[in-house]
């Protein structure tokens, strides 16, 4: 006991420590994910060997670019729907701002061309989906 620290409050040491603080929710959590899965057999998560004769393929400035095109080519559709939205957003607000200045009704040409450009917008996303489901 002489090794305990003396309390805060100046009082003699003992081994329960009245100015601890109580288990917060996480460390209640881990004790429950220890319980849950402490009898469980560690060697089955292991990762299996690879087959005998396996090379690992030769990283290469040409292999790490045909990696990247094909890459670039699977995303490519993606990358042109985020073009159309960003488009068809620009032109719908642009448009609403230049009919605000002509028609001199400033904000409301700006908030219709947004709405119109969600809406352009979601028919973009929603024949995307009809698409989608066709393949």
């Amino acid at each position: 006991m002489a090794d305990a620290p003396d309390r805060p409050d100046g009082g003699p040491p003992d081994r329960d420590d009245p100015w601890a603080d109580a288990p917060d929710r996480f460390e209640e959590a881990d004790r429950e994910w220890q319980a849950k899965w402490a009898d469980r057999d560690l060697e089955a998560d292991e990762i299996e060997p690879p087959p005998a004769g396996y090379r690992n393929k030769r990283v290469t400035p040409g292999s790490v670019g045909d990696a990247y095109g094909d890459g670039m080519r699977a995303a490519g559709e993606h990358l042109g729907t985020g073009m159309q939205i960003g488009a068809a957003m620009v032109f719908f607000v642009g448009l609403g701002i230049v009919v605000d200045r002509w028609l001199d009704i400033t904000p409301w040409g700006t908030i219709v061309g947004a709405c119109l450009g969600m809406v352009g917008v979601m028919v973009l996303v929603l024949r995307m989906a009809k698409e989608g489901n066709r393949k």
